[in-house]
């Protein structure tokens, strides 16, 4: 059987991946002989990281990520043993009219179980989860003349092989965000102050750094909202800060500006971006002013 891997697991997204790996049957006939049909099972017994076969898990340390295999894209039924009372691979195969060797390709699917949020990385980087078969992926086999194939419950297993499963899991990381509105006012003869919220979703265990740009109208140390409709003239200065006390301005690590750290749970996390309009002398034009910050996060 070749190696199965799941490729690219992201937790955060609460979805299923899959992989696939070809198992190859092979099965010879002596010159001579009587019965030229086989019956061959393929066990698949419960590995080295599971307690179970639907789901099985794959393993990094005491870390766990479920998956289900099968022989088929309907993963029913699932890829199981006589061992244990669930449904082995079974094939039948016919020894050729000029030949004494006859094989069979077989594709076998894996496939993570969605919603797995919590499923983290290790040292912060993509971690290879696994699960080993030692003495429970067996081979059974019969040759027979006529009629039907013997169950595979009756045979009992004649050799062992070694398959590899692993998948993959990696850092990812989702972000969005809430408007953040200063209200309406005339004259700003005293700064205003708001909030908004990011909600960040990272991989458990992933650090990330999340950057705020300078907008469209200004720099990450010099900030504008602009009129709409109207000219750089016209523009109400304004900063974002990283904490409560509107202190560290919130940027890209430029220009004395901080950016955001914190460290993934899998699940959602809120990031609270703190605005300030200082008051001004003069009062600016009515109307309505914004500006389009862009978030980046860094994992």
């Amino acid at each position: 059987m070749t190696p199965l891997n799941i490729p690219s697991v992201s937790p955060v997204r609460g979805v299923s991946y899959t992989g696939s790996a070809t198992l190859t049957v092979t099965c010879t006939w002596g010159l001579l002989n009587l019965a030229p049909n086989a019956q061959v099972c393929v066990n698949l017994g419960t590995g080295s990281t599971s307690t179970g076969q639907n789901p099985r898990t794959l393993g990094n340390g005491s870390n766990r990520l479920q998956y289900r295999i099968a022989a088929n894209v309907g993963y029913s039924p699932l890829w199981g043993s006589t061992a244990t009372s669930t449904t082995p691979i079974s094939v039948v195969l016919q020894q050729p009219l000029l030949g004494t060797v006859a094989s069979t390709n077989v594709t076998i699917n894996a496939q993570t179980l969605p919603s797995q949020l919590t499923v983290p990385t290790v040292n912060n980087e993509a971690t290879t989860y696994t699960e080993s078969f030692a003495g429970v992926a067996t081979i059974a086999y019969s040759y027979y003349l006529l009629g039907t194939a013997p169950a595979c419950s009756t045979l009992t297993p004649q050799g062992t092989f070694t398959p590899t499963i692993t998948a993959s899991v990696i850092n990812d990381c989702l972000i969005s965000a809430t408007a953040m509105n200063f209200g309406s006012t005339g004259l700003i003869t005293a700064e205003r102050r708001t909030t908004s919220q990011l909600t960040v979703q990272c991989t458990n265990n992933a650090a990330y750094r999340i950057a705020l740009n300078g907008g469209a109208n200004g720099t990450v140390a010099a900030r504008n909202m602009q009129l709409s409709g109207g000219t750089a003239s016209q523009r109400v200065p304004y900063q974002l800060y990283t904490d409560a006390a509107y202190s560290i301005p919130w940027g890209d690590g430029t220009a004395g500006t901080s950016m955001v750290t914190g460290l993934g749970t899998g699940t959602a996390q809120t990031v609270t971006v703190y605005g300030r309009v200082a008051a001004q002398a003069g009062g600016p034009t009515p109307g309505s002013y914004s500006d389009q910050v862009q978030a980046t996060i860094y994992f």
